[in-house]
């Protein structure tokens, strides 16, 4: 950031240099001459004007990218989602086995798995922290305690799911996506709000 901030500040200097050298001593400028026999560097009035600048450039700018770096890491966030869900559905294809995605709405983590206990976790994502809730109408199994907010989708050695529903990603700045599994195929969409 102190590199942008520096660049910045030459910049509008060399602008203002090369302003001068154009207009002359006549219009006001240095000229080319005045500018080699100037030995003072800039004053401070050009040192209050870039800062001033540059604040308002910056009271303008850091609130839009801190809202697009939200809706990158929600849009990253809910397409790797999406993306172990279809892993999941092409697992249990391949190996003619039931795969689930386990989701944990309070703890936001999920966890790609063979239906099988014996085998271990394929895949277990901790969602990123500015992802402030996550809600699902997947399957409730309506377990009480640590495992309350668990939702599971499970696809059969055939590749469909258990059902259909919905997984829904919450940000502190009011953004939202919504993922959506559809129960005939599998299919996984996902939505920007």
């Amino acid at each position: 950031m102190n590199i942008v901030i520096y660049y910045i500040i030459y910049s509008i200097y060399d602008i203002i240099t090369i302003i001068n050298l154009f207009l002359g001593s006549k219009a006001g400028g240095m000229g080319l001459k005045g500018l080699l026999q100037n030995k003072k560097g800039i004053t401070l009035m050009e040192l209050i004007l870039v800062i001033v600048i540059l604040g308002v450039l910056s009271a303008l700018t850091i609130p839009n990218l801190l809202r697009s770096n939200d809706r990158w890491i929600l849009r990253s966030s809910a397409y790797m989602l999406a993306n172990d869900i279809r892993r999941a559905q092409r697992l249990s294809v391949q190996e003619c086995a039931n795969y689930n995605i386990e989701l944990q709405t309070r703890e936001f983590f999920y966890i790609l798995r063979n239906n099988d206990p014996i085998h271990p976790n394929i895949k277990k994502v901790h969602f990123n922290p500015r992802i402030t809730s996550v809600s699902s109408t997947l399957y409730n199994p309506g377990y009480g305690g640590s495992m309350e907010g668990y939702r599971i989708l499970k696809f059969s050695y055939l590749g469909s799911p258990n059902q259909a529903g919905e997984i829904v990603l919450n940000t502190n700045s009011g953004d939202s996506i919504r993922l959506t599994v559809d129960v005939t195929t599998g299919r996984v969409k996902v939505y920007d709000k």
